[in-house]
């Protein structure tokens, strides 16, 4: 089936899904040590890093619910292609050992700007 609804609906739905995940599971329900590491790496106490993790997943949720309400706007996926970058720079500047793990912030962040990407290019294709 070629259908570029089908394709803008799997991209952005999935888009929608890593921030959600993102939000609630590393930083929200069990706040991953890598997480907390990164805010620790930049002067924050443990205390503060799980608070700014906190705030960190509930922006990370509200990012997936925007991208949801926001179907056929752009602003959401140009705001996920800035801040998968930034947040690429950040982790190479403070943490740069999570870059060789499993799953790491290089191949999620390529793979959610890729995807934006997609989603940019087939919700200009929807609109003819």
């Amino acid at each position: 089936m070629n259908s570029p609804i089908l394709s803008y609906a799997v991209c952005r739905g999935t888009i929608a899904f890593i921030w959600f995940y993102q939000g609630l599971i590393p930083k929200l329900l069990y706040p991953h040590e890598d997480e907390l590491a990164m805010n620790m790496a930049v002067g924050f106490s443990r205390s503060e890093a799980v608070q700014l993790a906190t705030v960190a997943g509930v922006l990370e949720i509200a990012m997936a619910v925007a991208i949801l309400i926001f179907w056929r706007h752009r602003w959401p996926l140009l705001l996920t292609l800035a801040a998968m970058a930034g947040l690429l720079v950040f982790v190479v500047l403070v943490q740069p050992l999570l870059l060789g793990g499993a799953f790491n912030p290089v191949t999620t962040n390529v793979a959610v700007v890729a995807l934006s990407i997609a989603s940019l290019h087939l919700l200009q294709a929807t609109e003819k």
